[in-house]
């Protein structure tokens, strides 16, 4: 192996393999393992002429340098690169000068895990929130941003956007600012934005939805947190697009992954498919929503705080009475306990006190334990978290069979693509999806057996 270049270690499975195993004997959770491999990964990727042999000290050290410095990654995402490169080079490489370098020197804080990275973040009110994400920052850059990201994560909560969306623009604004940290507040133009959004394309070589995504966080700052509009910054550097193709399941495909599934997940699966829910539209359904009558669910408040209509599987309609039993008994139990009301939107909750206590307002899937929120500090039974359905979906695409990779959303992908090859307008599928352009919807013609796109392969026709 010492006279194997680096690069072609990417290439050969019984390396990883050999690393898989390595790593799953210290105790490392199975989940990071991946992470761990793709990191080691990256260090291989950055020596492409490089063999084995000619490793030294000195390179892996300017390399680990490059990367403590990194204002884009998070301490924890920082230590675990440090220890994948170190476990790989000792116990796949056995580099002997291994043990000379100082690895803990270029290991930040042990606080920040991906645990606490993932969790505690979430958890904090604004005070605390915003210490938490600059407070590996040093003193003066807490003190310059400090009331700005406050600022901005309070105008966030006070126009109701969700947590989600809150979590992202303030990792994108503290990551701008920390990447500029020299700049002061009233300083800061649409040119250092520029610079930021074509260091995400060249160095980070991020995909363009991610640039997208940091631009609307960065104008959100500017317009909220610095008050005035991001200035014109001309044509930048855009992420490379790729174009790709959904993933559908046929119908017999349908089948056998739903044969994987628990009673459980059973249910809000085939709400994915059979009514082309997205997962959090899914998750987030009231028991108020289900209309038994007209066959229908409402969606409320969907992608783009729009509410739409969609067809209600009659094969479920058993099932979700049975499911708003169950949540009845629970939020009887509940109403015993004493518990705040289930959380509403927007200024509901001031308008009519008493609606988060009553029946229809409550979660369809409602979380196994009762919570405190994290905005109002009440005590409350919110809806399950997404991770388990995602979960559910992904173990059952890998047991049923199917070589396709399933997640949540190629449910959807597969309730369009059925709806169109069942003879259905291409606009009704286009307003049960939620689609604002039909354009979008358009992807989902490309499986469709229509003259002109039927074409046989010439080998077939010899």
């Amino acid at each position: 192996m010492n006279d194997s270049l680096l690069h072609d270690l990417l290439h050969k499975e019984a390396v990883w393999k050999e690393f898989f195993k390595s790593l799953s004997s210290k105790n490392i959770p199975p989940k990071a393992i991946p992470w761990y491999i793709r990191r080691a990964k990256t260090f291989l990727s950055k020596a492409k002429n490089t063999k084995v042999c000619e490793l030294s000290i000195e390179r892996v050290t300017l390399f680990l340098t490059s990367l403590s410095q990194d204002h884009l990654l998070d301490d924890w995402q920082i230590n675990q690169s440090v220890d994948a490169v170190h476990f790989f080079l000792r116990d796949i490489l056995h580099l002997d000068w291994v043990a000379n370098i100082n690895w803990s020197s270029f290991k930040k804080d042990e606080f920040y895990t991906a645990k606490t990275h993932t969790m505690e973040i979430g958890e904090l009110d604004i005070p605390e929130l915003i210490a938490k994400r600059v407070e590996k920052f040093d003193v003066v850059l807490r003190k310059a941003y400090g009331e700005l990201l406050t600022k901005l994560v309070r105008t966030l909560r006070v126009r109701n956007y969700s947590i989600r969306t809150e979590q992202v623009y303030l990792m994108w604004s503290v990551r701008f600012l920390h990447f500029h940290h020299k700049t002061k507040a009233g300083e800061i133009s649409g040119q250092i934005v520029r610079n930021f959004l074509e260091y995400l394309a060249l160095e980070r070589q991020v995909a363009p939805n991610t640039q997208k995504q940091a631009l609307n966080a960065l104008a959100f700052l500017f317009c909220f947190g610095l008050e005035r509009k991001l200035e014109n910054i001309g044509d930048f550097v855009k992420a490379k697009s790729t174009q790709r193709l959904p993933v559908v399941l046929s119908k017999q495909e349908v089948k056998l992954l739903f044969a994987q599934f628990s009673p459980a997940h059973y249910l809000m699966a085939g709400l994915l498919y059979g009514s082309g829910l997205r997962l959090m539209e899914c998750i987030q359904l009231r028991v108020q929503d289900i209309d038994f009558d007209y066959h229908q669910l409402l969606v409320r408040n969907g992608k783009g705080a729009k509410d739409r209509v969609v067809p209600l599987p009659e094969r479920f309609e058993v099932s979700l009475r049975e499911q708003i039993e169950k949540v009845k008994k629970l939020h009887k139990k509940d109403l015993l306990l004493g518990i705040d009301g289930v959380y509403l939107p927007f200024a509901l909750e001031r308008k009519y006190p008493k609606a988060g206590k009553e029946l229809g307002w409550q979660y369809l899937f409602p979380s196994t334990r009762i919570a405190t929120d994290q905005r109002s500090g009440k005590t409350r039974r919110h809806h399950i978290h997404p991770t388990a359905l995602q979960k559910a979906v992904k173990k059952a695409g890998e047991n049923s069979g199917v070589n396709k990779k399933i997640h949540c959303h190629v449910l959807r992908h597969s309730f369009a693509t059925h709806l169109l090859e069942a003879g259905y307008d291409i606009r009704t599928v286009q307003e049960l999806l939620g689609h604002a352009d039909v354009s979008t919807t358009m992807i989902y013609t490309h499986v469709l057996n229509k003259p002109g796109v039927n074409i046989q392969s010439p080998m077939d026709l010899i």
